[in-house]
């Protein structure tokens, strides 16, 4: 499976998949033995399920996090539920059940509830078409109780402002990017489109199977979607891919990619740095496909992703000559690194001149479409 020239290791993918699925085993089992002989063993998917990565992995406290036997209620055969089950409802009133739906109370309310009485009154969850992986009505707690994060609204009203589009950016995965959709489906879980001020979109081993989309407050496109997709489904797919660190990195994971540069604001460390040359490739490949597709004629929306795709590329080049003079990868880690500049060649030769005549001095951190606009009228910008 290639993601521009980057082979990704099916096999590999599954194996590492497996050993976090055997570390949440071991640290469910430690942690509560009678939960765990109810669940079936064997059965990955409930050891992958992410709300439990966030409760052994995070820094979430225990006080906030929800209960174990709510994240797990749904995964266990109907005769092995409890009579009674403690909830815990998040900041908008929605109690998670994972693999069942959720629960409508009060904001942060904490139930006492009989078992027999739950599926009659559950929310139903909401999964992208034809597909297992879930669209949060919830923020999760991983988000939720982040330091000093706000939301503009609800995280179920977000996903409606921005339903249509979602849909339209996965049915384009499923369509024209089936390769890389399968893996996608194969790590991640779920989705939670969410609106904050103050909070990027992310995705983490602390809630492994997550991807988390910030909508920034506006009702957002296809393009904006099939970038944030490729992007923190990269992330997810990376991290497992990337599992045992020590076979691409002679540093520890978090040593500072400071230390290899002059710029200033560098504050990533290394294995970050690295993650990222593996989100440009799977970016750039999606957004090639939006622009060598008759499926996204749209003028507006083609501008966007070439927009996307100059940007990105840009910090793509800047960050392969940066992790390559910094020598901070072991040969695995550099026959990566050769695979993923040979995708930036590619994406050189085929679009190198219309990009180099695009002008990205207004933008921030984050892509801003409207401001590139601003200073790139579609009229005068270079086709491609």
């Amino acid at each position: 499976m290639k993601i521009l020239a980057f082979d990704i290791d099916e096999e590999l993918l599954g194996r590492n998949q497996a050993s976090l699925s055997d570390t949440i085993r071991m640290a469910l089992y430690q942690a509560d033995s009678a939960l765990f002989e109810k669940l079936n063993y064997d059965d990955d998917t409930t050891f992958l399920e992410p709300t439990l990565f966030c409760y052994f992995l995070s820094n979430v406290s225990s006080e906030d996090k929800i209960p174990l036997e709510q994240c797990l209620l749904g995964y266990l055969d109907r005769e092995n539920w409890p009579q009674n089950i403690s909830v815990k409802a998040d900041q908008f009133g929605l109690a998670n059940l994972p693999n069942l739906g959720y629960l409508r109370t009060e904001p942060y309310e904490q139930l006492q509830i009989e078992t027999p009485v739950i599926e009659d009154s559950l929310t139903a969850n909401e999964f992208i078409p034809n597909c297992p992986i879930r669209l949060c009505l919830h923020p999760t707690d991983l988000l939720a109780y982040e330091n000093g994060v706000t939301f503009d609204e609800p995280v179920a009203q977000s996903l409606a402002h921005n339903k249509v589009a979602l849909l339209a950016a996965t049915g384009f995965f499923q369509t024209h990017l089936s390769e890389f959709w399968q893996a996608i489906e194969s790590t991640v879980r779920e989705f939670v489109v969410f609106s904050s001020p103050n909070y990027n979109s992310f995705a983490g081993i602390m809630q492994h199977g997550t991807a988390y989309f910030n909508v920034q407050n506006k009702r957002q496109t296809l393009v904006f979607f099939i970038d944030d997709i490729a992007h923190q489904c990269g992330h997810v797919i990376f991290n497992a891919l990337t599992l045992e660190t020590e076979k691409y990195l002679i540093v520890p994971k978090d040593h500072p990619m400071q230390g290899h540069t002059e710029m200033q604001g560098e504050t990533r460390g290394d294995y970050g740095a690295f993650h990222g040359l593996f989100t440009y490739t799977t970016i750039l490949h999606s957004l090639d496909k939006v622009l060598d597709s008759e499926a996204v004629l749209d003028a507006e929306l083609r501008h966007e992703a070439i927009g996307r795709m100059g940007f990105y590329f840009e910090k793509f080049g800047h960050d392969l000559q940066l992790i390559h003079k910094a020598a901070i990868l072991t040969e695995a880690g550099l026959n990566y690194l050769q695979q993923f500049a040979e995708g930036f060649q590619y994406i050189t030769q085929k679009y190198g001149t219309a990009l180099s005549h695009l002008n990205y001095d207004n933008q921030p951190y984050i892509f801003q479409y409207d401001f590139f606009k601003a200073l790139n009228p579609i009229q005068k910008s270079v086709s491609v």
